[in-house]
C-alpha cells in the first residue's frame, strides 16, 4: 500500500509539473482565452507641403485709371485747340482771355477741381492755364498747360503748343497723349468718344458743304480741295496720313479725294474718304452730290 501511495503522489506531481490535469468526466471544458484584436495605430496625418506664396498679378485698375486721366487731358487740350483756331479765324490772333474759351468737361456728377486763382480753367481732374507768345499772325503761338489735382491725377502735368513761327506751322504735343488709345474710354462727363470712322465721316460732310458753297459762287465743282477751302485737320501731334498722289488730301487717319463729272453747270461729284492708318486702315466711305452715302452713313451723332 505504501508503494502505491508513493506512485500516485509521483504521478500527480508529474501532472502538475506538466501544467495539466485530468478533468472529471462530464465537466465543461474551459473556453480558450479570447485574444483581443490588435489595436491599430491611428493613421499618421501627412501634412501637405505649403505651396509657395503666389504673387498676385498687378491690378490693371491703376493703369486703366491713368489711361482715362490721359484721355481727359487730351480731350481738354483738343477742346481748347479747336476754340483757339476758331478765334484765330476771326481775329488773326490767339487769346489767353479764359472768358472767351470753353471750360473743359466737368466730372459726371458735375464737380470740378479747385483752382488757385482766376488764371485757370477747371476740369474734372485737371486745371488748365493758357499763355500766348508773339504778336504777328505768322509768328505767334499759344500754350496750354494741364495740371492734375488730387488722387491718381496728382503729379500729372502735360503741355501743348500750337501756332506758327516764320509762317510755318508749329505744334508740340505730348507723345503719351494719343487719340487712338482713347476710343472706348469714357469721357469725364460719362459719354464715349465717337468711333474712329467718324473722323472720315465728319470730314466728308465738311468736304460736301465746301463743294456746295463753291458751286453756289462759281457754278461748278472742283476736284481740288484747296479751291473749295477743304482742309482736314492733322492728328493732334501734327502728323498726317500718307497720300499716293496729288489727287488726295491728307487728314489724320484718312485721305480724301473729289471726282467731278459733267460740264458746268450740269455737274455732279463723288467724294471719297479712305482710311490709311490705325484702326480705320482699309475702310472707305463715299458721299455724292445727291447726299447719298456708300456704305450707309456711320452713326456718329450730330
Amino acid at each position: 500500500m505504501k508503494s502505491l501511495s508513493r506512485r500516485t503522489a509521483f504521478v500527480v506531481s508529474s501532472l502538475l509539473l506538466l501544467g495539466g490535469c485530468e478533468r472529471p468526466a462530464g465537466s465543461t471544458p474551459e473556453a480558450p482565452p479570447v485574444k483581443a484584436p490588435p489595436v491599430k495605430a491611428p493613421p499618421v496625418k501627412v501634412q501637405a507641403p505649403t505651396p509657395a506664396a503666389v504673387t498676385p498679378a498687378t491690378s490693371s485698375t491703376a493703369q486703366e485709371l491713368r489711361e482715362r486721366l490721359q484721355c481727359e487731358a487730351l480731350l481738354g487740350f483738343r477742346g481748347l485747340l479747336e476754340a483757339q483756331q476758331a478765334y484765330f479765324g476771326e481775329k488773326d490772333r490767339w487769346t489767353q482771355d479764359l472768358a472767351l474759351l470753353p471750360a473743359p468737361a466737368a466730372c459726371a456728377d458735375g464737380t470740378r477741381v479747385p483752382t488757385p486763382d482766376a488764371g485757370w480753367l477747371a476740369g474734372c481732374h485737371f486745371r488748365y492755364a493758357v499763355s500766348v507768345a508773339g504778336t504777328l499772325p505768322g509768328d505767334t503761338t499759344f500754350t496750354v498747360s494741364a495740371v492734375g489735382v488730387g488722387g491718381q491725377a496728382e503729379g500729372l502735368a502735360y503741355a501743348m503748343t500750337h501756332g506758327s513761327a516764320n509762317d510755318r506751322l508749329v505744334r508740340v504735343w505730348p507723345a503719351e497723349l494719343t487719340l487712338d488709345s482713347c476710343h472706348g474710354v469714357r469721357r469725364p462727363e460719362g459719354t464715349p468718344l465717337p468711333a474712329p470712322v467718324c473722323e472720315g465721316a465728319s470730314n466728308l460732310r465738311a468736304f460736301f458743304t465746301s463743294q456746295k458753297a463753291y458751286f453756289a459762287e462759281k457754278d461748278r465743282y472742283s476736284e481740288k480741295a484747296d479751291d473749295v477751302g477743304f482742309a482736314p485737320e492733322p492728328c493732334l501731334d501734327g502728323t498726317r496720313a500718307p497720300v499716293p498722289d496729288a489727287a488726295w488730301t491728307a487728314g489724320c487717319h484718312f485721305i480724301y479725294r473729289a471726282e467731278v463729272s459733267g460740264i458746268p453747270p450740269e455737274q455732279t461729284f463723288r467724294l471719297t474718304a479712305r482710311g490709311v492708318t490705325g484702326a480705320v486702315a482699309g475702310q472707305e466711305l463715299q458721299l455724292d452730290s445727291g447726299n447719298t452715302w456708300s456704305p450707309s452713313a456711320p452713326d456718329c451723332g450730330p
